[in-house]
């Protein structure tokens, strides 16, 4: 008897991800990199993720908050009383945090919880954020995707997991003059500990008009604008 053997999502994924294109934006928090990627979305057909949007479910969901207060930017070095250690329903957090010499009651910052959060769970397994954002983009690949934007490029690891796909990867660095000043107690943030290579520099002077003409001139973008023209 013959027998058949499907491919998982995951395994179809990434042999399709070697005819997509990942478009991939790194810089300072405040730059622009979510709105250079809702371009992308808006005009040119891509989907978008973040490393970020698992990380800021899982908080949500210990915290028991809203998940956009951890989005608001104008409170994200705010400390708050709602984000103390001691609120966190995950005790074995609240261990790390105490055994690390954290106050549990002291107001934190959803800057703050993000990054102690993110070091917490990448412990044992650095790759922990990339993996769950390379099981999406198999996934999406699988169901036909093929142009994706990544909004929040920080840490080596999250380029490796990128490259590995096979995908075309383009790393786009955002530079603003609005970019956030980090709060002393984040100043070891990804986006600050690392200064990853990039193919293209785009700068955003926070015009909308601006902006969306910048990066549909980006080369790899104007070059998947063509192919649908042709």
């Amino acid at each position: 008897m013959n027998r058949v053997y499907l491919e998982s999502p995951r395994q179809a994924g990434k042999a399709t991800l070697r005819a997509a294109s990942i478009v991939a934006f790194t810089g300072k928090p405040g730059t622009g990199k979510d709105s250079a990627a809702a371009v992308l979305v808006n005009h040119c057909r891509f989907q978008s993720i973040a490393f970020a949007d698992a990380l800021r479910l899982e908080i949500s969901k210990v915290w028991r908050i809203d998940e956009r207060m951890l989005t608001h930017r104008p409170t994200k070095e705010l400390p708050l009383p709602a984000l103390a250690v001691g609120m966190c329903n995950e005790p074995a957090f609240v261990s790390w945090c105490f055994e690390s010499g954290e106050s549990l009651h002291e107001p934190r910052s959803p800057r703050w919880v993000l990054q102690q959060w993110a070091t917490y769970q990448r412990r044992y397994r650095p790759t922990y954020y990339a993996d769950i954002v390379v099981r999406w983009l198999c996934r999406e690949a699988s169901l036909g995707f093929r142009r994706f934007a990544i909004t929040d490029l920080r840490d080596p690891v999250e380029v490796a997991a990128l490259a590995a796909l096979g995908a075309r990867l383009h790393i786009v660095r955002v530079h603003s003059q609005r970019a956030s000043e980090l709060q002393s107690e984040t100043a070891t943030h990804t986006s600050e500990r690392y200064i990853l290579g990039a193919d293209f520099d785009l700068c955003n002077d926070h015009s909308l008009d601006s902006l969306r003409e910048t990066v549909l001139a980006l080369p790899p973008v104007a070059a998947l604008c063509a192919e649908v023209q042709s």
